[in-house]
């Protein structure tokens, strides 16, 4: 384990993989209109397709994908690597996104996302998310296998 890592306390790292967990859970579920609560009110996303800035235009953002009923989405991270102080600690993650939209091809994108979050009263938000993409392309056949 790196000295940065070995910096970062278990307990830390715990509530911080909540916290990338609650996003995913949030946004896959159709809780979408409740994703900027995780954010401090300067909070950043950005991906390859748009940048959100302040919590304003990311709850505008997720509240009408929500209303979106003919996609859906399911959000995975992976290996997370701990650097920071108990104030201020990026975790870097690998990440897969897998999108299926009525009508088109399922889509899977995965990559990287950098992650930078705060000590906030009560727990841990996000300062930033930000997405960089390795590959993309769409699922094989969605038909039963045996």
């Amino acid at each position: 384990m790196s000295e940065a890592a070995a910096a970062v306390a278990p307990s830390i790292r715990v509530a911080i993989e909540d916290l990338l967990t609650e996003f995913s859970s949030r946004v896959d579920e159709g809780r979408g209109a409740t994703v900027h609560e995780l954010f401090v009110e300067s909070g950043r996303i950005e991906t390859p397709q748009f940048v959100l800035a302040g919590r304003d235009a990311i709850r505008t953002r997720f509240t009408e994908r929500a209303k979106d009923s003919s996609r859906r989405t399911r959000h995975y991270w992976s290996n997370p690597r701990f650097s920071g102080n108990e104030r201020e600690i990026t975790v870097v993650t690998n990440v897969m996104t897998i999108v299926s939209v009525e009508g088109s091809p399922t889509m899977v994108t995965g990559g990287s996302s950098t992650d930078v979050v705060v000590a906030e009263l009560g727990g841990w938000a996000f300062r930033s998310r930000r997405l960089d993409v390795a590959f993309e392309g769409t699922l094989g056949s969605s038909a039963a296998r045996p």
